[in-house]
């Protein structure tokens, strides 16, 4: 698996990931390729290639921003669900730490008591 541009092998801005095994014999790889090293617009001339043992032609997917797994989103994912889980702390705490208006009566004495 490599990427391309142009139809030329690129090797700088491209992180070559670990093979890994899977549970059923097979394996898994990444070959990552750095985007923010060139304008959006060229994005179409390059290729994810993937050539099989045993398999004539290459599998080829050309690069889409539509595909695209950034950073960024998995950052604004965590920032939205921290913030949520804030809010739902803040009101659930601030129930609990409330005394019921029962639990006031009998905490402040009346007039004329003591």
């Amino acid at each position: 698996m490599f990427w391309t541009r142009d139809g030329e092998q690129l090797h700088h801005d491209v992180d070559h990931g670990e093979i890994l095994p899977n549970h059923d014999g097979s394996f898994q790889m990444s070959v990552a390729l750095n985007v923010s090293s060139f304008p959006a617009e060229h994005w179409g001339k390059y290729r994810c290639v993937f050539q099989l043992s045993g398999v004539k032609e290459d599998h080829v997917i050309v690069l889409d921003r539509a595909g695209i797994r950034t950073n960024r989103v998995a950052a604004l994912a965590l920032l939205l669900l921290a913030g949520v889980g804030l809010l739902v702390y803040r009101k659930w705490n601030g129930k609990k730490n409330t005394p019921s208006p029962a639990s006031s009566a009998e905490l402040t004495p009346l007039e004329g008591q003591h």
